[in-house]
C-alpha cells in the first residue's frame, strides 16, 4: 500500500531541499549503502556522484555513506521515506515488505544470467513492476546492477540438498529467502549484513549465501571454508530514491540522475562480468575449497519455494519468459 503519511513528509523535504524551479548550488543528496568501500558497489557509487556533479555543473552533490554507517538497509529506506536520506543502493527485493510484488527477485532460479537480469528489469514486464512499487509504495528504483549468482559458503561441505539439513545460515531479513532456504532444508536465520563476519568467526552462524564480489570484498575467506557454487539466485543493486521526492525535482536533475545512475550500472555491470572469474580464482587462491554441485536438484525445489507466493507465480512466469 502506498505510504501516505511519508508522501507530506518527500513534499515538504522537496520544497525545503530542491526549491520549486532549481536546486541551489550547495544541495548534498545522502546516499547510503552496505557494502565496504572496498567492494564494487562503492566504485559505482563514486561513478554516480562524479556523473550527478559533471552533468549539473557541481550543483548538486552526491555524499556518500559506505558500510551501513547510516543503518541497515531496512533503516535507511525507511528513512528515506521520511526525507533523512535521499538514497539507497540495494535491491529491488529488499521492498518487498513495502509491496509484495518486489518480493519476486527473490525466488530462486529466476534469472538464467546477466543478459536474462537486463532483458527483464529494462523491459516491459520490468518497467510494469517499477511502476507498480514508484504508484503503491513511493519507492522509485534506477540503474540496474547484476551482481551475479549468489553462492553459497559454509565451514562444512555441502554437495546435495541432505547435506543442508540443519544448517544455521544466514540470509537477509526478506521472508522469500527464509522460505526458500527453510525449502532446501537448512536452518536460516535473519541477520543485518553488518554483523555476518563477526557471527561466523564466533560460530553462531555455520554458512551464508552472496554474490563472489561480495564474499571477496567482505573477506569471507577468512572465516569461511568452502564455497559452494549453488548460483540458487540472481539479484541486483538499485538506486532507490522517495518516489515523490524525485519527481518534485526539476526535469534537468531528474535526468541527470537517471542517465548518471545508468551509467555507473554499466561500469558495475562491465566490471562484474570481466572479474567474475579472477574473483573465484582469488578465493581459491586464498584457500577456499569449492564445490561444484548438481543443481537440477535444487532448480526442483524452486516450484516449491514459488508455489508458497501465489500471488507472485504470474509476475514469475513472465519473468522466466523474458529469457526466450
Amino acid at each position: 500500500m502506498r505510504l501516505k503519511s511519508f508522501a507530506l513528509v518527500a513534499g515538504f523535504v522537496a520544497a525545503a531541499s530542491f526549491g520549486t524551479t532549481a536546486l541551489a548550488a550547495d544541495t548534498t543528496l545522502r546516499l547510503g549503502h552496505g557494502q565496504d568501500p572496498s567492494d564494487p558497489v562503492h566504485t559505482a557509487a563514486q561513478k554516480f556522484a562524479d556523473a550527478v556533479a559533471e552533468k549539473t555543473g557541481g550543483d548538486v552533490e552526491v555524499k556518500i555513506f559506505p558500510s551501513a554507517s547510516l543503518g541497515d538497509y531496512e533503516q535507511m529506506q525507511e528513512a528515506m521515506q521520511q526525507g533523512g536520506i535521499d538514497i539507497v543502493i540495494e535491491s529491488i527485493g529488499t521492498l518487498s515488505r513495502y509491496h509484495p510484488l518486489a518480493g519476486v527477485e527473490s525466488m530462486p532460479y529466476l534469472f538464467d544470467d546477466a543478459k536474462h537480469y537486463a532483458a527483464v528489469w529494462n523491459g516491459p514486464v520490468g518497467e510494469e513492476i517499477k511502476k507498480k512499487i514508484a504508484d503503491e509504495a513511493n519507492f522509485l528504483v534506477l540503474g540496474h546492477m547484476y551482481r551475479g549468482a549468489r553462492q553459497l559458503t559454509a565451514n562444512r561441505e555441502i554437495r546435495s540438498l541432505d547435506d543442508l539439513a540443519g544448517l544455521k545460515m544466514r540470509v537477509s531479513p526478506m521472508k522469500e529467502r527464509l522460505v526458500t532456504w527453510t525449502t532446501f532444508g537448512a536452518s536460516p536465520t535473519p541477520m543485518s549484513w553488518s554483523e555476518v563476519f563477526t557471527a561466523l568467526q564466533q560460530g553462531v552462524i555455520e554458512a551464508q549465501e552472496n554474490p563472489l564480489a561480495t564474499i571477496q570484498s567482505a573477506s569471507l575467506d577468512e572465516v569461511q571454508d568452502y564455497l559452494i557454487l549453488t548460483a540458487h539466485m540472481a539479484n541486483g543493486f538499485t538506486f532507490q530514491f522517495n518516489a515523490d521526492a524525485f519527481e518534485a525535482m526539476p526535469e534537468e536533475t531528474r535526468q541527470a540522475l537517471r542517465e548518471s545512475a545508468n551509467e555507473a550500472a554499466d561500469w558495475y555491470n562491465d566490471y562484474i562480468t570481466k572479474e567474475e572469474e579472477a574473483i573465484l580464482q582469488d578465493l581459491k587462491s586464498k584457500g577456499m575449497t569449492v564445490i561444484e554441485i548438481d543443481r537440477a536438484p535444487f532448480r526442483a525445489k524452486a516450484s516449491e519455494v514459488v508455489a508458497e507466493f501465489p500471488e507472485l507465480q504470474e509476475w514469475y512466469e513472465k519473468m522466466v519468459a523474458a529469457s526466450d
